[in-house]
């Protein structure tokens, strides 16, 4: 999802206008706000409708053809800032202060194992250990990590990720890593040894495998 700033201003004023109005805006009143052309307006309108960021219907009118009103999407919605870290932080550390660190790394333990529900099946096609845990590495990269697979000098596989998609937060409360954990052991169904953690320090995060 591109943000707000990635599109030509145009385009921004256009959402913007939009979001101020709810209920939406006809071609002719988004051509009064952004004073620009019917043309212009109907161009911008027709880049952002094939990119799912807004929707027209029909418009009842007591004379004449029905107008088409246009509205922001969801995905729509999503282009404008978020705080989803502010509440993440807010509610973990909520949850370590009200509940102890013990109960919050069942709570993230649990919640990994949520995440691993829809990817276990992803995984489970595959036969052999190595592309088991290459599909594994595949999943986290969707997920938002840099990860890939290497060989350790044992020639036994680990999975690595350059980044941490929770870093801030989990250079504040180490529980945070349970999630991830918790995670690699359900989809890959062993034991994982967190070799190495950027929240403690490490170049990355270092995951290491072994059967259970």
């Amino acid at each position: 999802m591109p943000a707000l700033s990635a599109l030509g201003q145009r385009q921004q004023f256009l959402l913007k206008a939009l979001l101020h109005r709810r209920r939406g805006l006809t071609v002719d009143e988004l051509s009064q706000e952004l004073a620009i052309s019917r043309n212009a307006v109907n161009q911008h309108l027709t880049s952002l409708e094939a990119n799912g960021f807004i929707e027209n219907s029909s418009l009842s009118s007591t004379g004449g053809r029905p107008s088409r009103v246009y509205t922001l999407t969801e995905n729509g919605l999503e282009l404008f800032p978020k705080h989803y870290a502010l509440f993440s932080n807010l509610l973990i550390h909520w949850i370590r202060q009200k509940l102890g660190s013990k109960e919050l790394k069942a709570c993230l333990s649990d919640l990994g194992k949520q995440v691993a529900q829809e990817f276990v099946g992803r995984v489970q096609k595959n036969t052999a250990p190595a592309k088991k845990i290459s599909e594994v590495a595949t999943i986290l990269h969707e997920l938002g990590y840099e990860a890939q697979v290497e060989l350790n000098p044992e020639n036994s596989p680990e999975i690595i990720a350059n980044n941490c998609v929770f870093h801030q937060l989990a250079n504040e409360c180490n529980e945070v890593c349970e999630l991830d954990l918790t995670l690699l052991s359900e989809l890959l169904n062993a034991n994982i040894d967190h070799k190495e953690c950027m929240a403690k320090g490490g170049q990355c995060c270092r995951f290491g495998i072994s059967k259970k």
